[in-house]
């Protein structure tokens, strides 16, 4: 089945149902699975940091717990018309407005962009009853004080739901915190079959990941604060509250302390998806990556300066170009062939004049610049990201010729081809990869 990508995150499009049968074939088979409930926060820390984004699509399932997944693929579907920028920041703006209206007034619509919305909090109990008629076991982690083991109890006893007759269901819990080492060995003591993590979003799933291979399990899932709501230190929203999609304001009135995560996950979550569907309509840039040579076959990698302020355009901060690693590179001016921009760009970035080309590479790199968080205003940069073509150079120029601009780069050295993965940033992995593949009679 297909995921549907949604400003970058991956969702499974099925319902609750489907989801359970996929569950219960693959812990039948055997299979160790990660399922991950997502909602707005989740797209929210995605766009602050893509390696959220990388790890929560690794997911074996990752389902819709939340309006905000719903409206926000609604939203990004709607089509920008104008082809001018401020014409078109404009209409993205009144199709914020109109879409988050249909939420309340034209719910069929934003419920209609996926199967079902699988709220986490309640598919704990669909899971328990899954473990109880198919002799599984769980296993509570996380929560504060005496929460996961009341949370345990009143899973075994479904009490809020009034299944009594239920068959006899083993539940272990801990409240220990994540960094502690003795957890693991805890839980693959216990030996339980489906792992429920409850450290907050984002943080459990990344505890998950880190130490999935190292659990005896079969099914893990993060679930938030959901054994705060089944323990009963904390009132659920209730059905017409679920219904509306107005969950975040529940929570605002009554967990005031969560104000700034409900801001982001509202305002800044809006301002992320409008700056990410402006930019996202406009092509990637060509682009010629310079790979130099010298006569011991080291290639030239330069330092990016973490002080350019052009990055901002490109929705850089200076902690993202840090110690940051790369090749020259540059775009492709009108009428301007690539070969003639690999001179170009590198004698610029470099002060390199004697370059002959012997290769040009039969492979190219895409890459998306962080959208979401690039400026609105003066924002020039009018593309979403670059496709780079890869052009192989020599020089016999001696070290002292080697001059960086000061303005893209600060430093240089040069590094042997089987050590360019080691080097670059690993937003440059990819073309590493490539040249070291291109190169590898010459390593």
């Amino acid at each position: 089945m297909n995921k549907e990508d949604v400003a970058g995150l991956k969702i499974d499009p099925i319902s609750k149902q489907e989801l359970l049968t996929l569950i219960r074939e693959r812990i039948k088979a055997d299979k160790k699975t990660w399922v991950t409930t997502v909602y707005s926060e989740f797209l929210y820390a995605g766009f602050k940091d893509p390696k959220v984004f990388e790890m929560l699509n690794k997911a074996d399932f990752a389902v819709a717990d939340g309006i905000g997944i719903f409206w926000a693929k609604r939203f990004l579907e709607i089509p920008l018309r104008p082809k001018n920028y401020w014409p078109m920041v404009l209409q993205a703006y009144w199709q914020i407005k109109y879409s988050l209206a249909a939420i309340v007034f034209y719910p069929r619509w934003i419920k209609s962009a996926l199967p079902e919305k699988i709220v986490g909090a309640d598919l704990i109990w669909d899971l328990a009853k899954l473990a109880a008629d198919n002799n599984l076991s769980i296993f509570l982690l996380g929560g504060y004080n005496d929460t996961a083991e009341i949370t345990a109890k009143n899973l075994a006893a479904n009490k809020t739901r009034g299944h009594e007759n239920r068959k006899f269901l083993k539940i272990n819990f801990s409240s220990k915190n994540p960094n502690d080492p003795s957890v693991i060995e805890d839980i693959n003591r216990a030996d339980p079959d489906m792992l429920f993590v409850a450290y907050g979003p984002v943080r459990q799933e990344k505890w998950i990941v880190d130490s999935l291979e190292k659990l005896n399990i079969k099914l893990a899932i993060g679930v938030g604060g959901s054994f705060d709501y089944i323990a009963g230190k904390k009132s659920s929203p209730p059905k017409f509250i679920r219904y509306s999609g107005l969950e975040w304001l529940w929570r605002l009135i009554t967990q005031p302390y969560r104000i700034k995560r409900i801001i982001n996950a509202t305002f800044g979550l809006m301002l992320g998806l409008l700056r990410y569907k402006i930019f996202m309509s406009f092509p990637y840039r060509p682009n010629v990556v310079g790979i130099i040579l010298n006569n011991q076959n080291q290639v030239l990698v330069c330092q990016r300066n973490p002080n350019n302020p052009k990055d901002k355009n490109y929705g850089l901060t200076k902690n993202d170009t840090l110690n940051y690693w790369q090749f020259p590179q540059g775009g492709i001016d009108k009428n301007e062939t690539i070969e003639q921009t690999a001179y170009r760009e590198c004698a610029e970035e470099t002060g390199l004049t004697n370059l002959k080309i012997f290769k040009i590479s039969n492979k190219k790199v895409r890459y998306l610049y962080p959208n979401a968080n690039r400026p609105l205003l003066f924002n020039q940069a009018k593309y979403k990201g670059q496709e780079q073509s890869i052009v192989y150079l020599k020089t016999n120029e001696p070290e002292s010729a080697v001059k960086i601009d000061g303005k893209e780069f600060v430093n240089y050295k040069w590094v042997p081809i089987n050590k360019l993965t080691q080097t670059v940033h690993e937003h440059r992995l990819e073309i590493a990869k490539i040249v070291q593949n291109d190169l590898k009679d010459l390593a």
